[in-house]
């Protein structure tokens, strides 16, 4: 029996009836009354029906004698269980009905109550969940593995990580609550919570286990998730970002795509307003795994030598043609200079480093191997 839920009912009943109210737990003791001198003490009658079959015991006369006043006591069940009684003190049958309507309330509002502390609870472990992805950097399977069993999560379904960066979050965050809540592409297996810098992250649940068939349709799908969160952004010339991260169908990697997407946010350049994939990243992600001595040691001879307008005109160039994945007409376009004079400027690099990363993949990684190294430095 709460205790303060039914002193908060017992006051709302002394509005509306003159007769007085007791409410015992299941020890017998008076834990709210309408008679404020009442409560702490014993109940004898209360007790009696919770540890006895009886439901209801009716009074019809007072006995001084044993303090106990006509009147109607009545159990409190919660969850089938006898957690207390309520009782009304007057002439029965004018009572009767009084208490049945009491007794209703009191168990309508604990089951509401604990349905409320459940779904509390149940939000906390979502909450711990997604912290210990974020801030656990010795984070186990069988820490992971609980929190999903208690959640009734999947553990090897396939999620793809996404963190969303939008300008100013925490003035709109109470309704990009309200829309994620809404959302009809939302799954309950799906997972998401605001980090401490104020980005999104989502565990999204894609549905399929084709391989195959996810790989084509994930882009579109996170795109249909975040759909009415950007809608609201643009409609308010709010600034955002997406990075998506690699697949995952084993808990144990949520923390390290999580790091993927942090790592797309803090090196991708580019436009704002747009979509990052971390299968689009490799090259880049791989390269900044590697020790700054090792990659000094590669790079640094090629920096010296080509001099510092080279190395410009370079940085410039593969940025764009990154970016475009390669296409001159958009590159050129983004340059704002004709597509001939992106290509004499390619044709300049070609020629110094004998490479051509249009038509050679070992030409192209290198050259973006060294475009990343020089945007280090």
């Amino acid at each position: 029996m709460d205790n303060v839920l039914a002193g908060k009912l017992i006051n709302r009943i002394s509005s509306y009836t003159e007769y007085n109210v007791n409410i015992m737990d299941e020890n017998g003791i008076v834990v709210a009354s309408k008679m404020k001198e009442r409560v702490g003490s014993f109940h004898e009658t209360a007790y009696e029906i919770v540890k006895s079959d009886e439901d209801m015991v009716m009074v019809d006369v007072d006995n001084l004698e044993n303090g106990v006043k006509a009147g109607v006591n009545i159990a409190i069940y919660m969850k089938k269980k006898k957690i207390g009684v309520v009782g009304v003190t007057g002439t029965p049958e004018k009572v009767l009905p009084i208490a049945k309507i009491i007794k209703m309330s009191v168990e309508v509002m604990m089951e509401y109550d604990m349905y409320k502390s459940e779904s509390l609870k149940k939000y906390n472990l979502r909450e711990q969940l997604m912290h210990l992805i974020f801030y656990n950097e010795n984070l186990k399977r069988e820490d992971m593995s609980q929190y999903f069993e208690v959640l009734n999560l999947s553990t090897d379904i396939l999620r793809v990580p996404v963190l969303l960066q939008i300008e100013n979050t925490s003035q709109h965050m109470d309704k990009l609550k309200k829309i994620l809540e809404e959302n009809p592409s939302r799954s309950k297996q799906d997972l998401r919570d605001v980090t401490r810098e104020g980005f999104l992250f989502f565990l999204i649940a894609v549905p399929g286990d084709n391989i195959g068939n996810v790989m084509q349709d994930y882009k579109f799908l996170v795109g249909e998730y975040l759909s009415p969160v950007l809608r609201y952004a643009r409609e308010r010339h709010i600034k955002y970002t997406v990075y998506v991260g690699p697949i995952q169908d084993d808990i144990i990697y949520y923390r390290q795509a999580y790091l993927n997407c942090l790592w797309m946010q803090k090196n991708l350049v580019g436009k704002e307003d747009k979509s990052f994939y971390f299968y689009d990243h490799m090259i880049h992600y791989l390269e900044s795994m590697i020790s700054p001595v090792q990659y000094n040691a590669i790079f640094i001879m090629l920096k010296k030598e080509l001099g510092t307008k080279f190395v410009e005109a370079y940085v410039e160039v593969m940025q764009v043609l990154i970016e475009n994945n390669y296409n001159l007409m958009n590159a050129s376009a983004e340059l704002h200079v004709h597509k001939n004079t992106l290509i004499y400027r390619l044709d300049k690099i070609r020629e110094v480093l004998n490479m051509n990363p249009l038509n050679d993949n070992s030409d192209r990684e290198f050259m973006e191997c060294f475009f990343y190294y020089l945007l280090k430095k």
